[in-house]
């Protein structure tokens, strides 16, 4: 039987995982951390990459910026040129997981865990990427294979030894958690030293040491950075929570996997005579980096992160397919549970969509059109967003000339300035929009104040663009409902002390807030109550008459079961200063648009309150709630 025949089955699983990678690298826009790193590709001499393409531009190793530097001259900086290396490294990981199963253990294992690595929605997506994840991934498999050669075979080579120690240095250039990785495995490695191995072993470590000494001060820069502020710590079943995520966050195919691994346990086999060392070494190097990582999360900084784990899922792949190898005709149940892989992946997790991430080409195309079109001088853009690079390197692509920003990064306070901005503009159009960054209701309520009616608009995952125009509001999109107004009370939502309403206004149309009466009047509600228009958000407006000095603050606080909802350890309060807007405005109108957060209940009674915080008399002329369909995020 020839080579080809005798390897079809994983020649197989190859071009399935090369296909599945390759197909999407050109499918999918660029990402914003690969367009974070394609941006700082513009610097032409090799200190200035160092220094502010990774130094002081990022937060990972030199190595990956460094080869995308160099392959972007050769190839360009197109997705498919760019992203065609990072799947090659994927595609290539799965031939060196196959290589470890069937050293360490037999050719079933190795097949197993191949065939998972190369059908897995999260593996395929992490090779798609410009990014360090598919080269850390590979190389961290390497080290891997070598770390045993080393150790383990009879018939040592100076020339393994000396290529472990160049992919311990390679790891170290990668990532910082492939750092970790790999530098946990090296300590592992120690466990198993003796007088045969010691030497070889020896000089892989300070091989791999020297060879990153030139890397030492950037990371002396990043590591005195802070690490990631941003990131929270890990929860206690954050391991759970990344393995079910692992496996395409799909309960059909867990539990598939689960009873294939429940009838591996249960059958007796004395075909399968591993040793316990080959065992323990991969469960030591997926369960051990993970307990370091959470145990840094909490006494330095948080390192964990779903992505990050890549580098050591291959190695839980490999006890799955130790177990699942145990079962008669296994080859069988092989196809069955990669078919239902791969269907869970095109299917479940729409592989070929863009549901995956922000996007930054369809809106950077767009704004490019508007430009064109409407002139961009007529138009003043309010895009949040990190970088105004990603936009403009598929404003330029289309063949549309650099978008001029007017507002990027808006933090969330940042209305009562964007108003003040847009009092004094005198373009006919504005575009509005956010990619990647939480941007509050509010900001798109603002400029709706200014530029009340939608020309044309998009909505993308965890991103949109509106082209609005000044004018009158003509049938805008998105269903609008008023659930309560203050001059028309209702039954009992309402609460409010009724000498106070009744001295301003025998119509309850106006209310008084001094000194003795801060608060009120409430709107009480639960979610259950409001009509049925599917993601909405909340609209407050209020009119008042105010001096300066006074101040006055909508928010929205509840109970569930008799105390105030607490989320984070705090109370539940979402508010908002009304009184720069009302000092400012003709029509003496503010307002202040929210969504109701994800954690309340249905049951939970929620109150929408004004506060004078002043304590001076302001007399409330008009208090309106409306519900809006959220056609914003």
């Amino acid at each position: 039987m020839g080579w080809g025949k005798r390897n079809i089955d994983i020649i197989l699983i190859l071009l399935v995982g090369f296909t599945l990678r390759f197909t999407i690298s050109f499918t999918h826009s660029y990402s914003n951390d690969e367009l974070s790193a394609v941006s700082r590709l513009r610097y032409t001499n090799f200190a200035d990459l160092l220094e502010f393409g990774v130094q002081r531009g990022d937060m990972h190793p030199a190595g990956v910026e460094v080869f995308m530097k160099a392959w972007s001259t050769i190839a360009g900086k197109s997705e498919i040129a760019m992203r065609f290396p990072f799947v090659l490294f994927g595609t290539a990981s799965i031939l060196v997981l196959f290589l470890i199963g069937k050293q360490w253990f037999n050719r079933k294992v190795g097949l197993w865990a191949a065939g998972l690595l190369a059908v897995l929605y999260f593996p395929i997506m992490n090779s798609e990427f410009a990014r360090p994840y598919s080269p850390g991934l590979l190389i961290s498999l390497l080290v891997g294979l070598y770390f045993y050669k080393v150790l383990f075979n009879e018939n040592r080579k100076w020339r393994d030894a000396i290529i472990l120690g160049v992919l311990f240095a390679a790891g170290m250039y990668t990532h910082y958690f492939a750092f970790l990785f790999v530098g946990f495995i090296g300590f592992t490695g120690l466990l198993f030293l003796n007088k045969s191995n010691y030497k070889y072993y020896v000089v892989s470590g300070l091989l791999g040491i020297v060879l990153f000494l030139p890397h030492i001060s950037i990371t002396q820069y990043h590591l005195s950075a802070g690490g990631l502020q941003w990131l929270a710590p890990p929860e206690a079943d954050w391991l759970l929570q990344f393995l079910y995520q692992a496996f395409n966050d799909s309960w059909i195919l867990s539990v598939c996997i689960g009873i294939s691994l429940i009838i591996g346990f249960v059958i007796k086999s004395d075909r399968l005579p591993f040793s316990k060392r080959n065992l323990m070494i991969p469960a030591l190097w997926f369960f051990g980096v993970f307990i370091v990582g959470f145990i840094l999360s909490y006494v330095s900084t948080p390192v964990l992160k779903f992505p990050v784990m890549l580098f050591a899922f291959p190695f839980f792949l490999l006890l799955i397919g130790v177990v699942i190898s145990k079962i008669p005709k296994s080859s069988i149940l092989l196809v069955f549970i990669m078919g239902l892989c791969l269907g869970s992946t095109l299917i479940e997790k729409d592989l070929y969509g863009n549901s995956h991430y922000a996007l930054f080409k369809e809106p950077g195309i767009k704004m490019a059109d508007w430009n064109s079109r409407y002139g961009a001088e007529n138009i003043y853009t309010v895009y949040n967003l990190n970088n105004s690079n990603y936009i403009n390197f598929y404003a330029n692509e289309w063949g549309g000339d650099s978008i001029e920003f007017d507002w990027v990064n808006i933090e969330f306070d940042d209305d009562h300035k964007l108003r003040k901005d847009l009092l004094e503009r005198t373009e006919e159009y504005c575009v509005i929009g956010f990619s990647s960054r939480l941007t509050l209701i509010n900001i798109f309520e603002t400029v709706k104040e200014f530029y009340p009616e939608v020309v044309d608009y998009e909505r993308y995952n965890n991103g949109s663009v509106f082209f609005m125009k000044k004018g009158e509001d003509h049938n805008n999109p998105g269903r609008q409902k008023v659930i309560a107004k203050f001059s028309e009370l209702g039954a009992s939502n309402w609460i409010f002390d009724r000498e106070y309403a009744a001295m301003y206004s025998k119509e309850y149309s106006g209310y008084l807030l001094d000194s003795t009466n801060i608060y009120g009047p409430t709107y009480s509600f639960r979610t259950d109550e409001l009509p049925k228009i599917g993601k909405y958000y909340l609209k407050v407006e209020v009119a008042a008459g105010l001096q300066f000095g006074d101040q006055l603050t909508v928010a929205l606080s509840g109970d569930r079961n008799g105390e105030s909802i607490q989320h984070r350890g705090e109370n539940m309060w979402i508010g908002h200063d009304l009184e720069d807007i009302l000092l400012n405005s003709e029509s003496k109108t503010s307002y202040f648009a929210f969504k109701i957060p994800t954690y309340v209940l249905s049951s939970d009674q929620l109150k929408i309150s004004l506060w004078n915080r002043s304590e001076t008399p302001i007399y409330i002329n008009r208090f309106k709630i409306s519900m809006i369909e959220n056609i914003w995020n």
